[in-house]
C-alpha cells in the first residue's frame, strides 16, 4: 500500500499531456520497472477501460491498484491520481473569477483561446482518422452533426442512436443501420428548464453524475455534453468561459476531463458556493469510474469479448466526431472574434498551434503549446503596440 500511495501521488502531479502520456508513464513504471502486471494484462486492462465510460487513464490507475492489493488499493490509486486534477483547476478557477478582468489575465486568456480551439480541432482530426473508416461511419458522423447542430437534439440521444445504428449495421445489414441512423434527423428538440438558485449544488451534482456515466470516448468526446448542459441548458457559463476551461485544463495535471471541475467552480460561484460546486463536480464526475472499474474488474475478459459492445462503441465514436465538429463552430467564433470583430492575429496563432499539435511528437507538446500561447498573450498585454492595439474582452 505504501508503494501504491507514493507512486500514484507522484503520477498525479506528473500526469500532463493527456491520456496517452499518462498511460505511457504507467506502462513504464508498472509493467517495465516494477512488474506489477505483465504486458498482456496491461493491454487487456486498457481495452477494458475503453469499454467503460470515464477517463481511461484514471480507470487504468484504479485497475492497477486493484490488481496489486485489492479494492481499497484501487480506490486509493484513483483518489491520488485525481487529487492534483482537483487542486489545480480549482485554484485556476479562483484566479479566473477574481482576477479575470485584469489586463495581464486577459492577455493570457487571449493567447489560450485559439490554442484551446486548436487542441479541440487536432483531437478531432486524430479521432476522425481512427473512427471514420468506411462510408457508413462517415455518414453516421454527418448525421450526428446535423441532428445536434441544426436539429438541437440532445447529446445522449445522438450518441445512443449512433451506437444502435452501428450495432444494427453490423448484425442486421446495411439497410437497418441506415434506417436507425436516419432517425437521428427526426428526433425532436428538447430544452432543459432553468433551475432555481437554491438548487444549484443539486443540479451540479446531477449533471456531473450524468457526465461521468456517459463519458465514452475520452475527455474531448464529452466536451459537447458539458457544453450542452453548462452553456445551453443551465446557463452557468458562456462559450468564452468554456474555451477558457479547455485551455486551462490542458495546463493542469490529471485527466483532461477535470475541465468539469473548473466548470463546477464557476457554476457554484453563480450561487455563492464556488468551492462546493467544484467539490460536487469532482465527486460525481469521477464516482462512476471507481464503481465501474472496481465492480466490473472480475468480469473484464467477458465484457471486452462481447461483439455487440465493440460495435456500439464504434458507432458512438463516429457520433462523437460529428458532435465535436458541431461545438467547434461556436467556439471558433469566440476564439477568433475580438470585440465583435474578426482578429487575424488570433487566427494566425490558432493555425500555428494546430499545425504544431498535429505534427509535433514530443509527449509534453500540449502543455508547452498552451503555455506558449499564454506567454504571447501576456506580451500583448504589456506591449499592445506590437500587436495592433490593446486587448478587448
Amino acid at each position: 500500500m505504501r508503494e501504491i500511495f507514493w507512486y500514484f501521488l507522484k503520477l498525479g502531479w506528473l500526469a500532463f499531456g493527456g491520456p496517452v502520456g499518462q498511460i505511457g508513464l504507467m506502462h513504464l513504471e508498472c509493467v517495465e520497472r516494477q512488474k506489477w502486471i505483465d504486458e498482456e494484462e496491461f493491454v487487456r486492462a486498457l481495452n477494458f477501460c475503453h469499454v467503460l465510460p470515464g477517463p481511461e487513464a484514471l480507470q487504468l490507475a484504479i485497475y492497477i491498484g486493484y490488481k496489486k492489493r485489492g479494492r481499497w488499493a484501487g480506490a486509493l490509486a484513483g483518489i491520488l491520481f485525481i487529487i492534483p486534477g482537483f487542486i489545480t483547476p480549482t485554484a485556476l478557477a479562483w484566479i479566473y473569477v477574481h482576477f479575470g478582468k485584469t489586463a495581464e489575465v486577459l492577455g493570457v486568456l487571449w493567447g489560450f483561446r485559439p490554442v484551446g480551439l486548436a487542441l479541440l480541432l487536432a483531437a478531432l482530426v486524430r479521432i476522425s482518422r481512427a473512427a471514420l473508416k468506411g462510408p457508413f461511419a462517415i455518414a453516421l458522423a454527418i448525421a450526428a452533426f446535423t441532428a445536434f447542430y441544426f436539429g438541437q437534439v440532445p447529446f445522449l440521444p445522438v450518441l445512443f442512436g449512433c451506437g444502435l445504428a452501428s450495432v444494427a449495421w453490423k448484425r442486421l445489414g446495411p439497410g437497418s443501420g441506415a434506417a436507425v441512423a436516419s432517425l437521428l434527423l427526426l428526433l425532436p428538440a428538447r430544452a432543459e428548464a432553468a433551475e432555481a438558485a437554491c438548487r444549484r449544488l443539486f443540479d451540479i451534482s446531477w449533471f456531473f453524475l450524468r457526465v461521468g456515466l456517459f463519458s465514452f470516448g475520452g475527455a474531448y468526446a464529452v466536451l459537447p455534453y458539458i457544453r450542452e448542459g453548462a452553456v445551453q441548458s443551465y446557463g452557468w457559463i458562456a462559450d468564452q468561459q468554456m474555451i477558457d476551461a479547455l485551455a486551462l485544463g490542458e495546463t493542469t495535471p490529471g485527466p483532461l476531463i477535470s475541465v468539469g471541475i473548473f466548470v463546477g467552480y464557476l457554476a457554484g460561484h453563480g450561487a455563492g458556493a464556488a468551492f462546493l460546486g467544484a467539490c460536487a463536480a469532482t465527486f460525481w464526475l469521477f464516482l462512476p469510474s471507481f464503481v465501474f472499474v472496481l465492480g466490473a474488474a472480475p468480469y473484464m475478459g467477458w465484457l471486452t469479448a462481447q461483439p455487440g459492445v465493440k460495435s456500439f462503441l464504434r458507432g458512438v465514436t463516429s457520433g462523437v466526431v460529428g458532435l465535436m465538429f458541431s461545438i467547434s463552430i461556436p467556439l471558433a467564433q469566440i476564439a477568433f472574434m475580438r470585440g465583435g470583430q474578426f482578429d487575424p492575429l488570433t487566427l494566425l496563432l490558432g493555425a500555428a498551434a494546430f499545425v504544431v499539435l498535429l505534427n509535433w511528437k514530443w509527449r509534453l507538446n500540449v502543455v508547452v503549446v498552451v503555455l506558449a500561447g499564454g506567454a504571447l498573450g501576456l506580451l500583448r498585454a504589456f506591449a499592445p503596440g506590437l500587436f495592433g492595439g490593446s486587448l478587448l474582452q
